[in-house]
C-alpha cells in the first residue's frame, strides 16, 4: 500500500548576520505573545436562558438520544421512548412515529428523510411523513452517524468494517478493515472516502481511501496524530495535534494530497472545525489556557484571516459547534454564543443549569433548542434577522458516473453498450447485492443507454421521419433496461425516467416506462409526477385503460416513498381527475382505491 506523507511547513529566516538573527527571534516572540493575549470583544447582547422563557417548547416522548438534526421543515430528534419526533422551525409537532428497536445516537438526515440506527446494528429509512420505508442489517454494529452520499447511497461504519446501502435498502458492499479510530468517515472533493485507523504508526495517524464503490485506494499517513477533522466543499479540513492545520483533496494524478498545510500558531491541536458554505471560510477552535480560541481560514488556500477568544466557552466543557448563516455557533455546558469572522460576538447566552439538560442544537432560524430531562424540548430566539447576504447555492453533482460515450456507427451496426448477458449480470448483481466495485460499471453502461433512448426519439422528432427505432423493435430488450434502471438504488434516475414521460413514444413503450418509474419511486424534485400529470391531461386517451391504471400504480408508489405533502396533493390532484365521466368505470374504480390507500398513508 503506497503511503502518501501530507508535507510539513518549516518557517526560513535569512540568518545572515547577528542583526537578522536577533530579529527573527524578536518576531518570533511577538508571534506567541500575541496568541496568549487574543483579544475577546464584549458580547453586543447577553441572555440569560434559565430564567428566559422559551419562545416555544414540544414534548418528545422521553429524553433525547440523538441530537436535534435539520430539515427544511424545522427539526427532528430520537428520544429514549423509541419515539422520532418531528417539529417544525416554531415547535409545532407535525408527527411523531415509535422505532422498533432500542434507539441509538446516530440520527442522519438526507434532505426530509431521516436514517435511523437502532438496537446497534439496524439501519432504517424513514420518509419525510414519518414511514418508515425499509429496514436493513447492518453486519456490525454501527459506530457512528450515517453519511449519506452524492446520489442518495448511505455508508456506516463500525469498529472494523464498513458498508454501503441504496436508497432501497439493498447492500451494494461491505468491507472489513483494521481497527478504525473514533472519527467520522471523511469525504474528499471527489466523493472517496477517507477513514482514519486507530492505531497510528510512529506517533502518525494513519488513514486509508475507498471509492464509492468499495474500492480500496491508497494509503495516507499524516505528520502527525489528527485531533478533529470536518468534511467540506472542497476537500477534508484537518488538524494535527502538533498544531498544524491543512485540507486534504484529490490531486490530479487522482491521490489524495494535501491542497494546503499551514501552522495555526498553537502547539496543539484543534478540538473541532467547522465550514462555512456562506464565506467559504472555516474556523478551527484550539484551547488557549482554559478558553476558546477561534482561528478563522479561508479554505481554499489556507490563510489565516483572524484570531480571537469566543467568548467565555471552556473547552473541556465543549458540546456544539456549527455554521451559522451569518457566522458560527459555539456551545459548552454552560454556555454560548453565536460570532462573526470578524469576532465580532453576536450574543452570548448563559444556559440552564447542566443538570437539566443532555442536548443542545442551534436552528438555521436562530433558535437555541435544548432537550431537556423532563422529556420536553425547549427553543430559544436569540436573533430575529443576521447580517447574512442571500447565498446562491452552487449546483452540486449528485453523480460518482458518468455516461459513456456512444458513437453512432456502432448504434448502425447493431452494437448495443448493453448485450442481454450483462443485463442478466446486472440483475443477478441487483438481486443478491454486494456487487462492489463492479457497481461502477453498471451505472455507466445504463446511463449510457438511458440517455440512447431518450435521444433515439429526440432524433424521430427532429428530422420528422418513421426511421426504425432500435428500442421500440426490441420490447424486450427495452424493458430490462427499464427495470435496471428502476432498480439501481440511486437518486439519479429519476430524470431519465421524467424525460421518457414526455418522449413521443407508441402505448405499449410508454405502458413499460409509466410502471419501471413506480419501481424507481424516488422523485427528488416531483419531476415524474409532473411528467404522469402530463400525461392524464393531455397524451392518454380516455380509452386507454391499462395506461390509466399504470399511471394510478406509479403515482401511489411515488407518493407513498417520496411521503411529501406537496407530492401527495399533486398526486391526489392526478387520481382525481380520473373520476371524471369520460373514464370507463373500470377506472374510475380503480382510481377510487389508490385514492383510498393514498388517504390511509396519511393517517398512519
Amino acid at each position: 500500500m503506497d503511503n502518501i506523507k501530507l508535507k510539513r511547513i518549516f518557517f526560513l529566516f535569512p540568518l545572515k548576520s547577528k542583526k537578522n538573527l536577533i530579529r527573527a527571534i524578536f518576531v518570533i516572540f511577538i508571534f506567541q505573545l500575541s496568541i496568549f493575549n487574543l483579544y475577546s470583544q464584549k458580547a453586543l447582547r447577553t441572555a440569560d436562558l434559565e430564567s428566559q422563557k422559551p419562545s416555544w417548547q414540544a414534548v418528545i416522548g422521553g429524553q433525547a438520544v440523538s441530537p436535534c438534526i435539520d430539515t427544511s421543515y424545522g427539526v427532528a430528534l430520537l428520544s429514549d421512548g423509541r419515539l422520532l419526533s418531528a417539529c417544525t422551525s416554531r415547535g409545532n409537532v407535525i408527527w411523531q412515529r415509535s422505532v422498533k428497536g432500542r434507539p441509538s445516537p446516530y440520527l442522519t438526515a438526507f434532505g426530509d428523510f431521516l436514517y435511523v440506527v437502532t438496537d446497534s446494528s439496524h439501519l432504517s429509512l424513514v420518509n419525510p411523513s414519518g414511514l418508515t420505508l425499509w429496514t436493513a442489517v447492518c453486519p456490525f454494529k454501527i459506530a457512528d452517524f450515517p453519511l449519506v452520499g452524492r446520489d442518495g447511497r448511505v455508508f456506516v461504519r463500525g469498529k472494523k468494517g464498513i458498508a454501503c446501502y441504496g436508497l432501497d435498502g439493498n447492500r451494494k458492499w461491505y468491507i472489513d478493515t483494521e481497527e478504525l479510530a473514533d472519527f467520522p468517515i471523511g469525504t474528499l472533493d471527489d466523493g472517496s472516502l477517507l477513514l482514519i485507523l486507530k492505531t497510528p504508526k510512529n506517533k502518525r495517524s494513519v488513514a486509508v481511501r475507498f471509492t464509492p464503490f468499495g474500492e480500496k485506494k491508497e494509503g495516507i499517513t499524516f505528520s502527525a496524530i489528527v485531533s478533529c477533522m470536518e468534511t467540506c466543499d472542497k476537500g477534508l479540513l484537518i488538524s494535527l495535534k502538533n498544531g498544524s492545520i491543512g485540507l486534504v483533496s484529490v490531486a490530479e494524478s487522482g491521490s489524495a494530497d494535501s491542497k494546503w498545510v499551514n501552522g495555526s500558531g498553537n502547539t496543539k491541536g484543534a478540538f473541532s472545525v467547522c465550514y462555512s458554505s456562506s464565506s467559504e471560510n472555516s474556523v478551527f477552535f484550539f484551547q488557549n489556557g482554559s478558553r476558546t480560541e477561534a482561528v478563522i481560514v479561508k479554505t481554499d488556500k489556507g490563510e489565516i484571516l483572524n484570531r480571537f477568544q469566543v467568548g467565555q466557552i471552556a473547552p473541556a466543557d465543549f458540546k456544539l459547534a456549527r455554521a451559522t448563516q451569518s457566522g458560527f455557533f459555539i456551545s459548552g455546558a454552560y454556555s454560548a454564543c453565536e460570532f462573526l469572522e470578524d469576532g465580532t460576538i453576536m450574543y452570548a447566552a448563559s444556559l440552564p443549569q447542566n443538570s437539566k439538560w443532555n442536548s443542545i442544537f442551534y436552528t438555521k432560524s436562530n433558535y437555541i433548542v435544548m432537550c431537556m430531562k423532563d422529556w420536553t424540548m425547549k427553543a430559544y430566539l436569540m436573533n430575529q434577522t443576521t447580517k447574512s447576504k442571500i447565498v446562491t447555492s452552487k449546483l452540486k453533482s449528485i453523480s460518482y458516473v458518468q455516461a459513456a460515450p456512444f458513437d453512432s456507427v456502432s448504434a448502425e451496426l447493431g452494437i448495443r453498450p448493453l448485450t442481454n448477458k450483462k443485463m442478466a449480470e446486472i440483475s443477478e448483481s441487483f438481486k443478491k447485492g454486494d456487487y462492489g466495485k463492479n457497481e461502477e460499471e453498471y451505472l455507466s453502461l445504463l446511463k449510457t443507454e438511458a440517455q440512447n433512448f431518450i435521444d433515439s426519439y429526440a432524433t424521430q422528432v427532429s428530422f420528422q421521419s418513421s426511421s426504425q427505432n432500435f428500442f421500440s423493435e426490441n420490447a424486450v430488450y427495452t424493458q430490462n433496461l427499464l427495470y435496471l434502471m428502476g432498480q439501481t438504488g440511486t437518486r439519479e434516475f429519476s430524470t431519465f425516467f421524467s424525460r421518457l414521460l414526455s418522449s413521443p413514444m407508441d402505448s405499449s413503450q410508454l405502458l413499460s416506462v409509466i410502471a419501471y418509474a413506480g419501481n424507481c419511486a424516488y422523485d427528488e424534485n416531483g419531476q415524474m409526477l409532473k411528467a404522469l400529470e402530463n400525461l392524464v391531461m393531455g397524451k392518454i386517451q380516455p380509452s386507454e385503460t391499462a395506461l390509466l391504471k399504470a399511471v394510478c400504480d406509479s403515482t401511489y408508489e411515488i407518493c407513498r416513498y417520496m411521503g411529501r405533502p406537496a407530492l401527495n396533493r399533486q398526486g391526489k390532484n392526478i387520481i382525481s381527475h380520473l373520476f371524471y365521466p369520460q373514464y370507463d368505470k373500470g377506472v374510475r374504480d380503480y382510481a377510487r382505491n389508490i385514492l383510498t390507500k393514498m388517504m390511509d398513508l396519511e393517517k398512519k
